[in-house]
């Protein structure tokens, strides 16, 4: 109770004995630039200039180039080529619930496998998921790679999927449609190490078969 009033009387003290100092050097007032018209006077000054003009084009070359010849994904070839199974198995991070009825399809930490539906909630209505088609990865950037995927051939129906190169031009050279992996996201979520590699359904497991095209020879 003392330090109370101790500390009680020392603030109070000084609070009596402040003293108004005066003003120290030039005083001026707060202002602040409204930020639209900044923007504004800015996009003037360039197009007068002509900058804008040049934004623009420079603009336009990149999402040409971005959308003509997108940013490869950094993954290698292999000498020693695997033959792996991946689980596509998810947890469900939340309860999922029914917008209908508000009751709870599926409880947090669930485990489903989209090739079983025995582990689906109400699985055992739905038949048994099969993905018919192989996914085929490659590096279009490398000769030996798309000398490799021209002479490719499967069962199945083939989804080509580039790591590197020019979809257009690919597309062209396979007379097929390409996809692009951005980013790296399918080959990240596959667990593939090595391209060209070719996924598959296998049982309830994605089945990833590695390519060795060291010794095949390129187009010239």
């Amino acid at each position: 109770m003392k330090i109370i009033f101790i500390l009680l009387c020392l603030t109070l003290s000084v609070t009596a004995n402040a003293k108004d100092l005066g003003r120290i050097g030039p005083t001026f007032p707060i202002g602040e630039v409204d930020m639209l018209t900044w923007i504004e006077n800015r996009l003037k000054g360039f197009e007068a200039s002509g900058r804008l003009d040049d934004m623009k084009n420079e603009f336009s070359e990149k999402v040409r180039q971005s959308v003509e010849t997108p940013k490869p994904v950094d993954i290698s070839t292999t000498l020693s080529p695997h033959v792996f199974y991946v689980d596509p198995s998810l947890t469900v991070p939340q309860d999922l619930v029914d917008p209908t009825t508000g009751k709870v399809f599926a409880k947090a930490g669930t485990t489903i496998n989209p090739f079983n539906p025995k582990t689906w909630p109400m699985g055992s209505q739905y038949p048994k998921s099969e993905y018919k088609k192989a996914l085929v990865f490659f590096n279009a950037q490398d000769p030996q790679q798309l000398a490799w995927a021209k002479n490719f051939a499967s069962t199945k129906p083939i989804k080509w999927v580039l790591t590197g190169g020019s979809p257009n031009q690919v597309a062209q050279a396979l007379d097929s449609r390409i996809y692009f992996d951005q980013q790296g996201l399918l080959i990240t979520k596959l667990h593939i190490k090595h391209v060209p590699s070719v996924v598959e359904q296998s049982g309830i497991h994605w089945k990833v078969t590695e390519f060795d095209v060291s010794q095949i020879e390129p187009e010239k």
